[in-house]
Protein backbone atom coordinates (compact mmCIF):
# COMPACT_ATOMS: atom_id res chain seq x y z
CA UNK A 1 0.00 0.00 0.00
CA UNK A 2 0.99 3.65 -1.08
CA UNK A 3 1.04 6.20 1.75
CA UNK A 4 0.20 9.65 0.81
CA UNK A 5 2.99 11.83 1.17
CA UNK A 6 2.71 14.45 4.07
CA UNK A 7 2.91 17.94 3.17
CA UNK A 8 3.07 21.26 4.98
CA UNK A 9 0.44 23.83 5.05
CA UNK A 10 1.19 27.32 5.53
CA UNK A 11 -1.38 29.91 6.91
CA UNK A 12 -2.93 32.62 8.58
CA UNK A 13 -5.66 33.39 11.40
CA UNK A 14 -7.66 36.56 11.57
CA UNK A 15 -7.30 38.07 14.55
CA UNK A 16 -10.42 40.29 13.53
CA UNK A 17 -13.30 39.78 11.67
CA UNK A 18 -11.77 40.33 8.24
CA UNK A 19 -13.94 42.11 5.55
CA UNK A 20 -13.42 42.27 1.64
CA UNK A 21 -15.29 45.03 0.24
CA UNK A 22 -14.71 43.84 -3.35
CA UNK A 23 -17.47 41.81 -5.48
CA UNK A 24 -14.46 40.75 -7.56
CA UNK A 25 -13.28 36.95 -7.71
CA UNK A 26 -10.16 37.49 -8.40
CA UNK A 27 -9.52 39.29 -4.82
CA UNK A 28 -11.02 36.81 -3.38
CA UNK A 29 -9.60 33.88 -4.72
CA UNK A 30 -6.18 35.49 -3.77
CA UNK A 31 -6.95 36.98 -0.41
CA UNK A 32 -8.21 33.26 0.35
CA UNK A 33 -5.03 31.88 -0.14
CA UNK A 34 -3.55 33.42 3.06
CA UNK A 35 -5.80 30.86 4.61
CA UNK A 36 -8.20 32.78 7.02
CA UNK A 37 -11.66 33.12 6.67
CA UNK A 38 -13.24 36.58 5.56
CA UNK A 39 -16.66 38.17 4.83
CA UNK A 40 -17.15 39.95 1.42
CA UNK A 41 -19.44 42.44 1.12
CA UNK A 42 -18.99 45.29 -2.11
CA UNK A 43 -19.19 48.54 -2.14
CA UNK A 44 -22.56 50.01 -4.04
CA UNK A 45 -21.12 53.31 -3.92
CA UNK A 46 -20.44 54.91 -7.87
CA UNK A 47 -16.95 55.19 -8.29
CA UNK A 48 -16.00 59.13 -8.78
CA UNK A 49 -15.08 60.75 -11.89
CA UNK A 50 -11.64 60.35 -12.44
CA UNK A 51 -11.47 63.92 -14.28
CA UNK A 52 -11.95 65.15 -10.58
CA UNK A 53 -8.44 64.39 -9.93
CA UNK A 54 -5.31 66.08 -10.68
CA UNK A 55 -3.32 62.75 -10.86
CA UNK A 56 -4.14 59.27 -11.34
CA UNK A 57 -2.64 58.01 -8.36
CA UNK A 58 -4.97 60.08 -6.57
CA UNK A 59 -8.30 59.11 -8.12
CA UNK A 60 -7.19 55.25 -7.49
CA UNK A 61 -6.19 56.28 -4.01
CA UNK A 62 -9.54 57.94 -3.34
CA UNK A 63 -11.52 55.07 -4.61
CA UNK A 64 -10.19 52.57 -2.40
CA UNK A 65 -10.30 54.71 0.36
CA UNK A 66 -14.28 55.27 -0.73
CA UNK A 67 -15.33 51.61 -0.98
CA UNK A 68 -13.46 50.76 2.65
CA UNK A 69 -15.22 53.79 4.33
CA UNK A 70 -18.59 53.01 2.63
CA UNK A 71 -18.35 49.39 3.82
CA UNK A 72 -16.93 50.40 7.57
CA UNK A 73 -19.84 52.47 8.28
CA UNK A 74 -21.89 49.09 9.10
CA UNK A 75 -19.15 47.13 9.91
CA UNK A 76 -17.18 49.04 13.05
CA UNK A 77 -16.12 45.96 14.67
CA UNK A 78 -14.31 44.54 11.18
CA UNK A 79 -11.21 45.05 9.30
CA UNK A 80 -12.26 46.32 6.26
CA UNK A 81 -10.02 46.29 3.13
CA UNK A 82 -11.27 48.11 -0.07
CA UNK A 83 -9.23 47.85 -3.34
CA UNK A 84 -9.06 49.59 -6.75
CA UNK A 85 -7.17 48.79 -9.98
CA UNK A 86 -6.37 51.59 -12.66
CA UNK A 87 -4.29 51.12 -15.73
CA UNK A 88 -2.64 54.49 -17.46
CA UNK A 89 -1.21 54.73 -20.15
CA UNK A 90 0.73 58.03 -20.84
CA UNK A 91 -1.38 60.13 -18.15
CA UNK A 92 -4.49 58.57 -19.18
CA UNK A 93 -6.60 56.02 -17.02
CA UNK A 94 -8.03 53.52 -18.87
CA UNK A 95 -10.85 52.02 -16.77
CA UNK A 96 -13.27 49.13 -18.01
CA UNK A 97 -14.36 49.34 -21.15
CA UNK A 98 -18.40 50.44 -21.94
CA UNK A 99 -18.77 48.25 -24.72
CA UNK A 100 -16.76 46.27 -27.62
CA UNK A 101 -15.73 49.82 -29.80
CA UNK A 102 -13.96 51.41 -26.22
CA UNK A 103 -11.94 47.52 -25.56
CA UNK A 104 -10.77 47.79 -28.81
CA UNK A 105 -9.70 51.43 -28.44
CA UNK A 106 -7.60 50.63 -25.35
CA UNK A 107 -6.23 47.48 -26.95
CA UNK A 108 -4.94 49.25 -29.86
CA UNK A 109 -3.35 52.02 -27.80
CA UNK A 110 -1.50 49.43 -25.26
CA UNK A 111 -0.49 47.35 -27.68
CA UNK A 112 3.54 47.62 -28.30
CA UNK A 113 3.30 49.75 -25.45
CA UNK A 114 4.71 49.91 -21.72
CA UNK A 115 1.55 51.14 -19.17
CA UNK A 116 1.27 51.49 -15.37
CA UNK A 117 -1.06 49.25 -13.50
CA UNK A 118 -1.69 50.51 -10.11
CA UNK A 119 -3.59 48.78 -7.01
CA UNK A 120 -4.63 50.89 -4.23
CA UNK A 121 -5.52 49.56 -0.67
CA UNK A 122 -7.32 51.19 2.21
CA UNK A 123 -7.56 49.49 5.04
CA UNK A 124 -9.77 50.41 8.01
CA UNK A 125 -10.65 49.37 11.39
CA UNK A 126 -12.27 51.88 13.56
CA UNK A 127 -10.10 55.25 13.85
CA UNK A 128 -7.60 53.76 12.40
CA UNK A 129 -6.93 54.13 8.21
CA UNK A 130 -4.15 52.83 6.35
CA UNK A 131 -3.63 53.11 2.46
CA UNK A 132 -0.89 52.01 0.62
CA UNK A 133 -0.51 51.36 -3.30
CA UNK A 134 1.58 49.09 -5.61
CA UNK A 135 2.74 50.03 -9.18
CA UNK A 136 3.34 47.20 -11.93
CA UNK A 137 4.42 48.17 -15.57
CA UNK A 138 3.73 45.71 -18.31
CA UNK A 139 4.64 45.52 -21.78
CA UNK A 140 2.46 44.30 -24.27
CA UNK A 141 3.52 42.83 -27.77
CA UNK A 142 2.45 44.16 -30.70
CA UNK A 143 -1.04 42.98 -31.12
CA UNK A 144 -2.31 41.76 -34.25
CA UNK A 145 -6.25 42.98 -35.24
CA UNK A 146 -7.78 39.50 -35.26
CA UNK A 147 -6.42 39.36 -31.64
CA UNK A 148 -8.16 42.34 -30.29
CA UNK A 149 -11.17 41.29 -32.02
CA UNK A 150 -11.50 37.68 -31.34
CA UNK A 151 -10.45 38.67 -27.86
CA UNK A 152 -13.14 41.28 -27.38
CA UNK A 153 -15.62 39.18 -28.83
CA UNK A 154 -15.62 37.58 -25.75
CA UNK A 155 -17.22 38.10 -22.07
CA UNK A 156 -13.28 38.76 -20.49
CA UNK A 157 -12.40 42.45 -20.81
CA UNK A 158 -15.66 43.91 -19.46
CA UNK A 159 -14.70 43.88 -16.15
CA UNK A 160 -11.47 44.41 -16.11
CA UNK A 161 -9.31 47.75 -15.96
CA UNK A 162 -7.55 48.61 -19.38
CA UNK A 163 -9.91 45.54 -20.93
CA UNK A 164 -7.79 42.81 -20.26
CA UNK A 165 -6.85 40.57 -17.75
CA UNK A 166 -3.16 39.18 -17.37
CA UNK A 167 -4.53 35.98 -15.65
CA UNK A 168 -7.14 35.22 -18.49
CA UNK A 169 -6.04 34.29 -22.34
CA UNK A 170 -4.86 38.25 -22.61
CA UNK A 171 -2.13 36.88 -20.59
CA UNK A 172 -0.35 36.04 -24.20
CA UNK A 173 -0.99 39.99 -25.29
CA UNK A 174 1.74 40.51 -22.39
CA UNK A 175 5.80 40.62 -23.31
CA UNK A 176 6.79 41.61 -19.69
CA UNK A 177 6.32 43.18 -16.68
CA UNK A 178 8.55 45.12 -14.21
CA UNK A 179 6.50 44.56 -10.69
CA UNK A 180 4.03 42.70 -8.71
CA UNK A 181 2.23 40.39 -10.91
CA UNK A 182 -0.76 40.56 -8.20
CA UNK A 183 -1.43 44.12 -8.38
CA UNK A 184 -1.89 43.51 -12.13
CA UNK A 185 -4.25 40.82 -11.12
CA UNK A 186 -5.87 43.62 -8.75
CA UNK A 187 -4.41 42.96 -5.10
CA UNK A 188 -0.67 42.64 -4.16
CA UNK A 189 -0.97 40.26 -2.03
CA UNK A 190 2.82 40.40 -0.44
CA UNK A 191 2.92 43.64 0.44
CA UNK A 192 -1.11 43.42 1.81
CA UNK A 193 -0.15 40.32 3.96
CA UNK A 194 2.59 42.10 5.18
CA UNK A 195 0.83 44.80 6.22
CA UNK A 196 -2.10 43.02 8.16
CA UNK A 197 0.35 41.30 10.04
CA UNK A 198 2.43 44.25 10.98
CA UNK A 199 -0.77 45.72 12.18
CA UNK A 200 -1.46 42.45 14.25
CA UNK A 201 -5.08 42.09 12.52
CA UNK A 202 -3.30 38.38 10.94
CA UNK A 203 -1.10 36.18 12.43
CA UNK A 204 1.12 33.19 10.95
CA UNK A 205 -0.07 29.80 12.71
CA UNK A 206 2.31 27.56 13.46
CA UNK A 207 3.00 24.83 11.24
CA UNK A 208 0.76 21.60 10.77
CA UNK A 209 0.98 18.62 8.54
CA UNK A 210 -2.20 17.82 6.28
CA UNK A 211 -2.30 15.06 3.77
Amino acid sequence: MMLEKEESVMKFTANQPIILASQSPRRQELLGSLGFDFAVVPSIKDEPDPADFQTAMGYVLACAAQKAREVSKKHKEAVVIGSDTIVTLDGEVLLKPKNKEQAEEFLRKLSGNTHDVITAITVLHGDNELSFHELTQVTFYDLPDDWIDAYTNTDDPYDKAGAYGIQTMSGLFVKKINGDYNTVVGLPLASLAQKLAQAGYISLEKSRIGC
